[in-house]
């Protein structure tokens, strides 16, 4: 998928994980300890710069699961209809006899009453069975999981809308609404009370949510969502863009790999079952997961890797062992069979090679978390500094003049003060350093943040770099800010 639509491999990866937890949330879990325990649905966000074939990438990926729609709506239609039929004539052959009862009080007629109204309540009300929607406000989210075994999915390749219909976009007082998304990651009891209808209650939510976008969304999300815990709960990805080094005729997929693709897919969401099979791990698999856990825990230490985000690092051993359920039951995918796949036939046991697998992947996320927690909440002065910094890494030279760069960044910065203050902010960082000759500016760069070959100038005409003149000693290193990986 990544070769034939000139994507970086993070793209069709990450939906992967958003489209097999569409087909297995609230069919499988996984048991580590009796009071812990891991379901299969999993929230994650990749950003990525407009033009990078975000949707192509997503509706091939989710194309199995729109197709089953399709055919499970065009199954069920008659049969719901002859059901609704028959549920609405009970439902007049009742009122008829409560007006009877009413004038009577005969006991007999009052036993039919009875009799029908258990008819209705024990039906198996059927519906067209939904996986999958976008633009959804929470109330709407409650209605749809309880109609479909309280799950569903909120996939969108152009996925900023969600945020802003979180933030409150249609609610009455413009409040954020996180409940149903906060507790849908969990699963915990939840209530949806609204004046004038039915109160919803969704015992054991599996909500999963997997969102193509673009950086920029990330950046101004509202700093409610992360205190309330809304964030830590994604897997982040923030890969680099291909745009301008992509090839103009790359190969196709083979249609072999499509079609098996789609028949996996299918199998996975025709698994049916009463509740969710429990998967465990074996005794190595055990030990290699109660080890990733200590690494973790070390993490937290102070100047540790997740020193600054202890609230997504506490979700991370969990986040690995939702993705090794995920790979483990879709790797059997190929064994079921078509019409009645039976989940029994799925080997009940993670084997310490799956969990290594993924137990490999906490690095990636590690970094991109770091992208993604570098960029939340930053304001425009910070974004702008990114950006410059960004132009004058491209050009690659010790030393650039002001007035090149005002050229190359005039379409960002409408003002000179504007480009000033983000360079003020680099050289306050360590990144340039400003220099005068006459009435030109120019700005010296940090060796650090060049090319190798560009790093021999750091003593170039066997004097000290302009940094070491002025302040004694080795040029410093910069201080971080965080750049899209």
């Amino acid at each position: 998928m990544a070769e034939s639509t000139q994507t970086p491999i993070d793209a069709p990866g990450m939906a992967t994980i958003a489209v097999l937890s569409t087909a297995l949330a609230k069919k499988f879990c996984v048991r580590l300890t009796g009071e812990w325990s891991e379901s299969l649905n999993t929230y994650s966000i990749l950003a990525l710069p407009p033009g990078n074939r975000k949707s192509s990438v997503f509706k091939a990926l989710q194309e199995p699961i729109t197709a089953f729609e399709k055919e499970e709506r065009e199954r069920l239609a008659m049969k719901i209809s002859e059901q609704k039929v028959k549920l609405r004539a009970k439902q007049k052959r009742v009122d008829q006899l409560e007006k009877e009862y009413a004038k009577n009080g005969d006991k007999s007629t009052l036993n039919e009453i009875y009799a029908l109204t258990n008819e209705m309540e024990e039906e198996d009300i059927l519906s067209i069975p939904r996986f999958i929607t976008e633009d959804v406000t929470p109330e709407k989210l409650a209605d749809l999981m309880a109609e479909n075994n309280e799950k569903m999915s909120l996939l969108s390749a152009e996925g900023g809308g969600i945020f802003s219909i979180m933030a409150g976009r249609y609610a009455s007082d413009g409040k954020a609404n996180l409940e149903m998304f906060l507790k849908g990651f969990s699963g915990d009891y939840c209530a949806i009370d609204r004046i004038g209808r039915e109160t919803k209650v969704l015992e054991e939510p599996a909500l999963t949510i997997g969102l193509f976008l673009q950086p920029h969304v990330v950046y101004s999300v509202p700093s409610s969502f992360q205190e309330r815990g809304l964030m830590p709960r994604f897997l982040y990805s923030f890969p680099k863009s291909l745009v301008g080094y992509r090839k103009i005729t790359p190969p196709s997929i083979n249609e072999e790999v499509k079609k098996q693709y789609r028949l996996n897919i299918k199998k996975l969401l025709r698994i049916d079952v009463n509740e969710s099979v429990q998967l465990t791990l074996t005794s190595d698999a055990i030990q290699a997961e109660e080890n990733f856990r200590t690494e973790i825990e070390t993490m937290f230490l102070e100047g540790g890797e997740l020193a600054e985000m202890k609230e997504w690092g506490s979700k991370l051993a969990g986040q690995i062992i939702r993705v090794a359920g995920l790979l483990h039951v879709a790797e059997q995918a190929e064994t079921l069979q078509l019409d009645s796949p039976n989940p029994k036939e799925i080997t009940r046991e993670i084997n310490k090679d799956t969990f290594m697998k993924t137990r490999n992947l906490s690095g990636y996320f590690i970094e991109h978390a770091k992208a993604a927690y570098g960029s939340m909440g930053a304001d425009k002065g910070l974004q702008d500094a990114k950006y410059l910094l960004g132009v004058i890494r491209r050009q690659d030279k010790p030393t650039i003049a002001y007035r090149d760069i005002q050229l190359l960044t005039n379409k960002r910065f409408s003002t000179a003060s504007e480009l000033q203050d983000s360079f003020r902010e680099l050289e306050e960082r360590g990144f340039v350093y400003q220099r005068k000759e006459g009435r030109k500016t120019f700005y010296d760069v940090n060796p650090f943040i060049l090319s190798p070959k560009k790093n021999t100038y750091m003593a170039y005409n066997s004097q000290q770099h302009p940094v070491e003149r002025e302040r004694g000693g080795s040029s410093p290193q910069p201080t971080p800010i965080y750049t899209t990986y």
